[in-house]
Parts: structure tokens; sequence; C-alpha cells
């Protein structure tokens, strides 16, 4: 099978010869390494946008920022209701896009109870074009090496706030002080959000993703309730009627939220990180999640190669027999060099249904 033919096969409920690995084809270095690894069996995914965002009421300009040693931006939207400003510093090199819950702003837009108001206006104003120019050329391009994504935003209402816009403390305070005024953003987000559906549910993606962070360290079971499931479900539930597959991230801790988590209409749990970084066990989730595929992200090359072998050798040990998952090198961040080859040199060898024998056999091998 091809690497697109086994990342098909899986998300299709099938069984493939070998549990798929992947990387995302901004991580992956060109040269040398990307050759062996490539050799080796590794796929490709590409992420791409598809629609075009504006705010037409809104005028937005940047300006640098460096005054803490670090190159910034600042941000300004003006709006006929007022103006918010926030400070978006660039990704350290060779890090994935945020340290952290909170993305890389370091300064948001809500500061004061006021500017909620802003934040509702600029929610309201917000309007969408399709943009499906490029799904042409990069399917091209990928061939039978992996498949495309896309998104319905980068995340739901919720989370929007939570890493774009205001950042944790000034969300859970003002939920509390004014929670009118976070309703009614958190509203004006939602329905406008909801333009969004029909444009990423006709678009010629293998896969849409409904962008989140979800961790249960920040998001409560009443809060994933209340503000995850009607959304992710209405758009799921929209895609499939166009026969699409869907998929929510979700790299954070996720024990807290597993049943709720199995609720969701999605077919993909979307970069669901094992422990110890993340918190639920995959071959738990596999059996709580039982009509899902998980998109693992595998999040341990920071041990170095030898650890990275038997961490890796004990994951698979833990999922047999190794069906409904996708293994990605990083959904987040650059891998370094030598533990990008162990980990394919390792995946290369893993067949379905995967066994303790064949385990012990890559052992051996290595």
């Amino acid at each position: 099978m091809t690497n697109r033919e086994r990342i098909l096969t899986t998300i299709r409920g099938k069984h493939p010869d070998r549990i798929p690995f992947q990387i995302r084809a901004g991580y992956l270095p060109l040269g040398q390494v990307e050759r062996e690894v490539r050799n080796n069996g590794m796929g490709i995914n590409y992420a791409l946008p598809c629609m075009q965002t504006s705010m037409p009421s809104v005028r937005v300009t940047t300006s640098a920022d460096v005054t803490d040693k670090r190159r910034g931006t600042k941000i300004t939207y003006e709006t006929p209701v007022g103006a918010v400003w926030q400070i978006q510093h660039d990704a350290k090199p060779f890090r994935g896009a945020y340290d952290g819950i909170g993305g890389h702003f370091t300064e948001y837009l809500a500061k004061k109870p006021e500017d909620w108001d802003i934040l509702a206006f600029m929610a309201e104003d917000t309007q969408y074009e399709p943009y499906y120019e490029r799904f042409d050329y990069f399917k091209e391009l990928i061939g039978e090496e992996g498949v495309t994504f896309t998104f319905v935003g980068y995340h739901s209402p919720y989370t929007k706030l939570l890493i774009e816009w205001t950042g944790a403390m000034r969300l859970y305070i003002d939920h509390v002080k004014h929670p009118e005024k976070v309703e009614r953003v958190l509203e004006a987000l939602a329905k406008n959000q909801e333009k969004q559906y029909p444009i990423a549910a006709n678009a010629p993606a293998d896969i849409i993703k409904y962008g989140d962070h979800i961790d249960d360290a920040f998001i409560s079971p009443r809060a994933f309730e209340k503000y995850f499931l009607p959304v992710h479900n209405k758009f799921a539930r929209m895609a499939h009627a166009q026969g699409k597959t869907t998929a929510i991230h979700c790299d954070g801790r996720l024990n807290g939220l597993k049943d709720l988590i199995a609720e969701l209409d999605h077919d993909v749990i979307h970069a669901v990180t094992p422990p110890p970084i993340g918190n639920l066990p995959i071959k738990k989730a596999l059996d709580i999640w039982e009509d899902k595929v998980l998109w693992v992200n595998y999040e341990y090359h920071f041990m170095g190669p030898q650890a990275l072998k038997k961490h890796l050798l004990d994951f698979l040990r833990s999922v047999i027999p190794g069906y409904r998952l996708v293994l990605d090198a990083s959904t987040e961040r650059w891998v370094p060099l030598d533990c990008l080859q162990m980990f394919a040199n390792i995946m290369s060898k893993v067949t379905l249904p995967l066994t303790e024998e064949k385990i012990d056999n890559i052992e051996m091998s290595l």
C-alpha cells in the first residue's frame, strides 16, 4: 500500500498493512535525512487554508516590538467602537508556533471590561470567502505520499479567546465578573464561525480539521460540554453529509475530558499525545473512543534517540494489535535529525497486526 492508501484505509475504519507514520510537511527537514526517512516509508501531510478572512470595518496595523530583546509585532485593531492591540512574539528557532498555552502572545487584546465590546464587534464583522485554488497543485505534488488537511479556523470560539484574544487569566476572571460581555463574544464567534462550515465542508481536502487546543487543565468538563460539543458536532454532521472526514485537534491533557470527547461526531482525534506529556494512555483512549481514529502526536524526540527507541517500542507494545492509529513524528515542531531517523527506522518495520513477537524482532534488529 502507498502512504496515502494506508491513511485513507485507516480513517475509513479498515485495516492497512502497517501503521501509517507521517510528518507535517513544514517540519520535514529538506536534505539527506529527509531522503533517508522518506525512503523508510515516512509520509507527509500538507495543511492548506480553504478560505480567506477579512474584517471590512476594522483597520489592522502592525509595528515592530523589540523591547524585551525578542523580536515581536504589535498588532492594533481599530474599530468603530474602539481599538485593541496585542503583541505577538516570533517563535524561537526550531520550536513550535507557541510556547505552551496562550501561544506566543505576551499581550492580549482584552485588557479591561470595555474591550469585550470591541471583540464582539470584531467577531461579528469577520467575513470569509472560499479559497480552493491551491488544492489541485498540492494534491498533485503530494501524490501517493500522504494527505491534505484544511481547517475550520484554528480554534473554536472558547479556545480562540483562551489562546488568541484574551489569555486564560482574563477569560476566567471576566467570565465571572462580566459574564454577559464574555458570553456575547462567545455567541458572536460561534454564530460567525458557522459561515465557515459550508466553505470547509466543500473544500477538496482529504481531512477537514476543526482546529482547537483541548487540555483538561484549562477547559473544564462543563465548559467543554457547553462551548465545544455543540459547535464541533454541528460542523461534523454538515461535513459528513458531504462525504467528508473530520477531525479535532486535541494535543493537550485529555483524561479529564475523555468521556465528553467520546461524544464528538468527528472521525479523527488529531494530535493525541501519549503520556507522560499527555495524561491519557493511547490504549485507554482507543478503548473509550471505539469509533475514532487516533492521529498520535509523538512528542518524545527531546529524549534522544536511545531513550526514544525504548519509549516508542514500549508504546507499540501498549497498543497491540495497532489498528485505528496514525503516528505523526511531529504536529507541532522540528524534530532532531537523529531522533527522526530512529523514529522512521522503527516505524518502517511495524506491520499489522502488531504482536509481541514482532516488536521483539524489531528491537533485536536495531
